[in-house]
């Protein structure tokens, strides 16, 4: 039987079988953590209103077996999961304000709420629904433009299309793991295509960007921004990416090297250093206007590119990210967990 110790603040991990990546970091980032903490891996339906009590996996000590049981309600809860957001207010009524990654992103929701900042919207794509009437307007205006799901977390589904002068159409596909290349006529062939083997009500249009390349490859950048164990946003992590080919359709890069190693591909200090400082000072924007929503979110991915003209765009925000494993000094495995202790002990 569990008994409850003051100094050693239960830790709650809400997981879910939709994000099984993220179910199988929990013991990693554990692993990482110095503070003292009973932490609890749980699914959803294994929190008890009623009783005010928690089932799942818990462990006392990071150097323990994991023991199953009953635990009372933890002081703090870690989403790895989404959970409806009148479920976290019924949460947030008996522990507080200590629920965090309380607001699950769709792309388009996404877009939108970051839409909503004046600061931010110079660096955001235009980005719609996908609409049968207004698709054509929008691939004639940018001529570049990406397809993405809605609901995506991966680049599958993910389709770049592109409007040559002749008036033909190009699209490049993930399938399995390459990339497929079609072309079309006209943009009816185009759309007749695409809606007998993608569309499903839940796809929504972006301006393409063209990224800077290196070497003829395509890049882009991985922010990882964490609250910390003073409750403050810092970055855990920046990392450049080249994709293995012009495009990012595709899983497994070419390289992915931390910002300050450019050198080593030819890139100028003054230049890597300008990056930098573009680079965090709008990731700290991000993370400003996602606080100001009113959402409690302390663990964010944020996928950025600069295109060939030197500007900086956001992509995407991930807010349930994975942390990029095997890359010295990523703090987002563990920063999380130092914040839910800060949270935890919290008055």
């Amino acid at each position: 039987m569990y008994k409850k110790n003051s100094n050693r603040p239960i830790i709650g991990i809400c997981v879910s079988n939709d994000q099984p990546a993220l179910q199988k970091l929990v013991k990693k980032r554990i692993d990482t953590f110095h503070g003292k903490a009973t932490f609890i891996k749980f699914f959803l339906k294994d929190l008890n209103f009623k009783n005010l009590s928690v089932k799942g996996d818990y462990l006392e000590n990071k150097k323990g077996k994991w023991k199953k049981g009953i635990l009372p309600f933890p002081d703090v809860i870690y989403l790895q999961s989404h959970v409806a957001l009148n479920v976290v207010n019924k949460i947030e009524k008996i522990i507080g304000r200590k629920v965090f990654n309380s607001f699950t992103l769709d792309k388009l929701q996404e877009s939108k709420l970051l839409a909503k900042h004046n600061i931010l919207q110079q660096h955001l794509p235009h980005t719609q629904k996908l609409n049968e009437m207004h698709l054509q307007n929008f691939l004639t205006k940018y001529e570049n433009i990406v397809l993405k799901p809605i609901y995506g977390k991966t680049s599958i589904g993910l389709i770049r299309v592109e409007l040559q002068e002749s008036g033909k159409i190009i699209a490049f596909y993930r399938e399995i793991k390459t990339m497929q290349k079609a072309e079309f006529k006209s943009y009816k062939d185009f759309w007749n295509w695409f809606s007998r083997n993608f569309f499903r009500n839940n796809y929504m249009m972006q301006q393409g960007i063209q990224t800077m390349k290196w070497n003829g490859m395509a890049t882009d950048i991985r922010l990882n921004m964490n609250k910390n164990r003073n409750g403050r946003w810092e970055v855990s992590v920046l990392l450049f990416r080249i994709a293995s080919n012009n495009s990012h359709l595709i899983p497994g890069p070419l390289a992915v090297v931390p910002l300050a190693r450019l050198t080593n591909f030819n890139f100028k200090k003054e230049k890597i250093a300008n990056m930098e400082m573009s680079i965090k000072t709008l990731g700290f924007k991000i993370c400003n206007a996602l606080d100001k929503s009113g959402h409690h979110m302390a663990d964010l991915g944020i996928d950025l590119g600069f295109d060939e003209d030197g500007h900086l765009w956001i992509y995407e925000v991930n807010s349930l990210p994975h942390p990029i494993l095997g890359v010295q000094d990523d703090f987002s495995l563990t920063r999380p967990l130092e914040y839910a202790h800060y949270l935890a002990l919290k008055k």
